[in-house]
């Protein structure tokens, strides 16, 4: 029979032990690679939105264009299965830029996000003149080609409350796209 005093060192070192693996297995908190600068857009509504509209959240954003024969449909196809993943969840938003801002107006992205099924409250869909999407694609997401936007990239960009890059994907990679997934879950958990 173990005496009181030996069941209390028990208990005691068995809390020591608890404490220690869970120090040593908690995952390191996702890289801050970059932050987002302030920018405003017009949004698949014909409305105002940008910053401040997301600052507060966990985002995804990527960037597109609705005439897209190449990555987009499926970019967008996997933008939709986050988008649906998170739904339930008003502070996980999704942000999709068009790249094609002649053609893409809120009137057109209105019906591209339909073809999404997308939740336009949470699933955003932004234009804006073409030097703005320049500047939030060179100077916040720091991914694409700075002289023609049209060749854009296929990642993803994770953002956080606080308006940093926490991770990029590669959006037409069910992997990662899985990863992602994780990862929002992840910077929930953490902020």
């Amino acid at each position: 029979m173990i005496s009181q005093k030996n069941r209390f060192i028990i208990y005691i070192v068995v809390g020591i032990v608890i404490a220690y693996l869970w120090f040593v297995t908690k995952p390191e908190p996702l890289p801050v690679l970059g932050s987002i600068p302030q920018f405003n857009m017009t949004d698949s509504r014909g409305e105002s939105f940008g910053y401040n509209d997301l600052q507060g959240n966990i985002w995804v954003a990527d960037f597109i264009f609705t005439t897209c024969a190449g990555p987009c449909p499926i970019m967008s196809s996997e933008m939709a299965v986050v988008h649906q993943e998170f739904i339930e969840d008003e502070k996980i938003k999704t942000v999709s830029y068009t790249v094609n801002p002649d053609y893409d107006t809120p009137e057109v992205l209105a019906e591209y996000a339909e073809t999404y099924s997308a939740n336009t409250e949470q699933w955003h869909f932004l234009t804006a003149p073409y030097e703005d999407i320049q500047s939030i694609i060179v100077n916040g997401f720091k991914m694409g080609d700075m002289e023609e936007i049209v060749f854009h990239s296929t990642r993803f960009a994770l953002v956080d409350k606080e308006m940093n890059i926490r991770g990029y994907y590669i959006g037409t990679e069910i992997e990662d796209i899985e990863k992602l997934k994780k990862d929002i879950r992840r910077l929930k958990k953490e902020t």
